[in-house]
């Protein structure tokens, strides 16, 4: 019969239960195999040494025992090649178990004095607290169901009450007793050391001065490796699959596809941006691709999170409506990236937009790190929108605030052969680059970025250095080179130097990695991308563009693409409608029949629309209609098209 552990989940109401008779699968026994802590405990039981190092064929109660488990039944951690990271952290929880509790193999569980199961195997690390004295939390580790570590920060206060134990079993803690059990367990560790808490990721500073950089999974990189106290970061999100591959593998099958495109190898260059914003003095750089659809503009956004982590992991704009102060606290002194950014934006949505422009978040706020909400970030911002964020807010009747302006900076996505690329690497069209760009991508991800950070908190002093001596003169010389809307001295916006400034960083952290080999590139080839990115940047007075330059040229190559099947009108009598033909033109307009328009483009609504917004299609009149009925007169059938002014599509081939 197997064995079945009892679920010790309600305590009675004088305080927990004690009743032995309910926990007869995990009373201790004599002979049983179990680890007890250092301390004395109240079972004075010695298991032999095969019972010191058996494991149970289960990994959990009622479940298979993963292959790195600790050491299979029989064997000991010694017989390996290599202990196991779980097998050595099953070491660490014995060494240091408080009194009272053991650590049964058999069933790879905690149990108390009575023999009755806690949870699943968990250690205190440490006790983090603020550097103001507040905040005091536990920082645990512990085998999951699927036999992976996990690791989670929860506040002291929180143990009063059951939701810190939902948490901990949504990361896979197997749990048998209630809440209470689990809370006593935790706060039973004594003599672990104390830590320091970060509510946000970025760039910490202990009491002494010295700085370590957290990353948003809980990773830290620590400037002084001999510190006397780590740093904790609570609520991070499990790390997961945030790298896989190779960072080799990146180089070779990711970065190298982005050369020869300056518009992804500076998203590449600002996911490495972030953690040089502190030391240059810098707080939001944000940069927002607007276009129409299939220019690769969400392609540009995934590149530059498989820098850090998993490019699936890209968020679109409505999450920020109400989550930008969490994305924030995520992306501070690093990367937040923020796709599709829609037309007509809701009011909470807007309000996000603006929050940038102070270098705020929006949305909901958790009280217990930012308790008025007015916290502030640092970070460097990839958005991408149809319309420039100027024009988006001159449709909502708001002027562009100067300090939006100069934190989020339009640039168009219609500035390569194909919408954002120029270099496909010898494939066909746009589209099948795109789709082995993103297979290459999900093969490695997640290193570039930490391998940047480990030179960068290693050679602190030296870098930040060489970062302030060679801003100044960067920024000089970007500036020089804004497009000469930026250049008027009585046109309104943000300061020149400023927005050259973001420029520069991006640069200079591109060039940085180059340097330490760490991007394939040859030198200057980040600071010529930032360079042709500027000269394209958008003036916010600019912002009534908004993107049919690229929707009228569309429109005119399919023309020009299709002139065979579009025929002249009979200047006497109507034209016969033929299957083949796709249009018909006279004197003054082309008309495109609608189906077959419609299918030719990707994204045929938003063309259509900014096609009518900029006068070049002309509707017939019907209401919540674009299209026009032609006349009997002038084509059997009168069939439904599109009418083109076809002086205002032949204007710029002139």
């Amino acid at each position: 019969m197997e064995d079945q552990a009892p679920d010790r989940t309600h305590p009675t109401e004088a305080g927990p239960a004690r009743d032995l008779a309910a926990c007869p699968a995990l009373r201790v026994m004599p002979g049983e195999a179990v680890r007890p802590s250092n301390g004395p405990t109240v079972f004075s039981v010695r298991a032999d040494a095969n019972a010191e190092a058996a494991v149970s064929d289960r990994a959990d109660l009622g479940e298979a025992r993963p292959d790195n488990h600790p050491a299979a039944p029989g064997g000991t951690a010694d017989d390996a090649e290599e202990v196991s990271p779980v097998a050595a952290f099953i070491e660490a929880l014995c060494r240091r178990m408080p009194a009272g509790y053991v650590y049964n193999e058999r069933f790879n569980a905690i149990v108390d004095r009575e023999g009755c199961p806690i949870c699943g195997p968990l250690r205190v690390v440490s006790f983090p607290r603020r550097l103001d004295g507040s905040g005091y939390a536990a920082a645990v580790e512990f085998v999951a169901r699927d036999g992976r570590l996990q690791k989670a920060t929860i506040a002291q206060a929180d143990l009063t009450r059951d939701a810190f134990l939902s948490r901990l079993i949504d990361l896979g803690l197997a749990r048998y007793a209630s809440a209470v059990f689990v809370a006593q367990y935790i706060m039973a560790w004594e003599g672990i050391a104390y830590s320091w808490r970060t509510d946000r990721s970025g760039w910490f500073q202990d009491p002494d001065g010295g700085l370590s950089f957290v990353r948003a999974d809980g990773i830290v990189h620590h400037g002084h490796p001999h510190a006397a106290a780590p740093v904790v970061l609570t609520g991070f999100r499990p790390a997961g699959r945030q790298a896989t591959g190779m960072l080799e593998g990146w180089q070779h099958e990711v970065a190298t596809m982005a050369a020869g495109n300056h518009a992804l190898i500076f998203a590449i260059c600002a996911a490495l941006g972030g953690p040089l914003l502190r030391l240059a003095g810098i707080e939001t750089a944000g940069f927002n691709i607007f276009g129409p659809s299939a220019t690769g503009k969400s392609l540009l956004l995934r590149l530059a999170i498989s820098a850090a982590g998993d490019p699936a992991s890209l968020s679109p704009w409505s999450a920020a409506e109400t989550g930008l102060h969490r994305q924030s606290a995520e992306a501070q002194d690093g990367l937040l990236a923020l796709d599709a950014l829609p037309r007509d934006p809701g009011a909470k949505l807007l309000k996000a937009v603006l929050a940038l422009g102070d270098d705020g978040g929006a949305g909901r706020v958790d009280a217990s790190r930012d308790p008025d909400g007015s916290r502030r970030f640092r970070r460097i911002v990839l958005s991408t929108s149809e319309l420039p964020i100027s024009a988006l807010l001159q449709r909502k009747k708001k002027s562009p605030p100067s300090a939006l302006a100069l934190r989020m900076i339009d640039i168009p996505a219609t500035q390569g052969r194909h919408g954002l690329l120029d270099d496909l690497h010898g494939h066909p069209d746009g589209l099948r680059f795109a789709r082995a760009l993103e297979a290459a991508m999900r093969r490695h991800h997640g290193h570039l970025l930490p391998a940047f950070l480990d030179h960068l908190v290693a050679n602190l002093e030296q870098v930040t250095t060489d970062l302030l001596e060679a801003l100044p003169g960067l920024a000089e010389e970007f500036a020089a080179a804004l497009p000469a809307t930026f250049q008027d001295p009585a046109s309104p916006g943000p300061t020149l130097h400023l927005v050259a400034e973001r420029f520069a960083l991006i640069s200079q952290a591109g060039e940085m990695a180059i340097a330490l080999g760490l991007l394939p590139w040859s030198p200057g080839t980040a600071r010529e991308a930032a360079h042709h990115m500027l000269r394209l940047a958008r003036h916010p007075d600019q912002g009534t563009d908004t993107g049919a330059t690229f929707h009228v040229q569309s429109l005119r190559d399919y023309i020009h693409r299709n002139a065979e099947r579009i025929i002249d009108l009979e200047p006497q009598g109507p034209t016969e409608a033929r299957d083949d033909n796709l249009g018909w033109r006279d004197e003054n307009h082309v008309y495109l029949r609608s189906d077959e328009a419609r299918d030719a483009f990707d994204d045929p609504a938003t063309l259509l629309e900014s096609l009518s917004d900029c006068g070049v299609l002309k509707p017939g009149g019907e209401a919540r209609s674009l299209q026009y009925k032609l006349p009997a007169t002038k084509v059997s059938g009168r069939p439904r098209v599109y009418r083109i002014d076809r002086k205002m599509i032949e204007e710029d081939d002139r």
